[in-house]
């Protein structure tokens, strides 16, 4: 009977010295997950085409895709996202030429999957993949009817 209780008082005392150990160390860990609640400025877009011969998207050439960057630029193109942590979102796009648009929509983020309730077109979904989030940077992978697009917003 005596090895019984010995033994479960050394199975409380491992527990209770792993347990310390466990807190301990989880102090000096870092934690890095990321949020995108906050203000974003979009600042980049690299466009992708569809090479003809395997059918798999690839970047443009570094000449057209200078050409898209120049084009943006010229005709001011400006868009900020606010998501907040209510799980809407407010979209702001402006261009030279055009009325300011604003949209107030609700957002979902699962994983890496984030649906903006972006509506149909052509009964196709858009859907866009976080590839990348820190502190100042998120990238998107955006397929809009059938075509890659990689965006990139940084916070403000």
């Amino acid at each position: 009977m005596k090895t019984k209780s010995t033994f479960t008082a050394f199975i409380l005392k491992v527990l209770i010295v792993i347990t310390f150990i466990t807190v301990g160390f989880a102090g000096f860990c870092k934690c890095d997950a990321q949020s995108i609640v906050g203000k974003w400025h979009r600042g980049g877009t690299k466009i992708f085409v569809t090479d003809k011969t395997n059918g798999t998207q690839k970047p443009l050439s570094a000449q057209q895709q200078k050409q898209f960057d120049d084009a943006a630029i010229a005709n001011g193109y400006n868009e900020t996202l606010e998501f907040k942590s209510n799980n809407t979102y407010i979209s702001k796009v402006s261009a030279k030429g055009m009325e300011p648009k604003e949209r107030t929509e609700k957002y979902s983020l699962s994983g890496n999957n984030l649906d903006m309730n972006i509506p149909l077109v052509h009964n196709e979904k858009t859907t866009i993949t976080i590839k990348s989030l820190d502190a100042t940077t998120m990238v998107w992978d955006l397929v809009f009817m059938g075509k890659l697009t990689e965006i990139i917003y940084t916070r403000m």
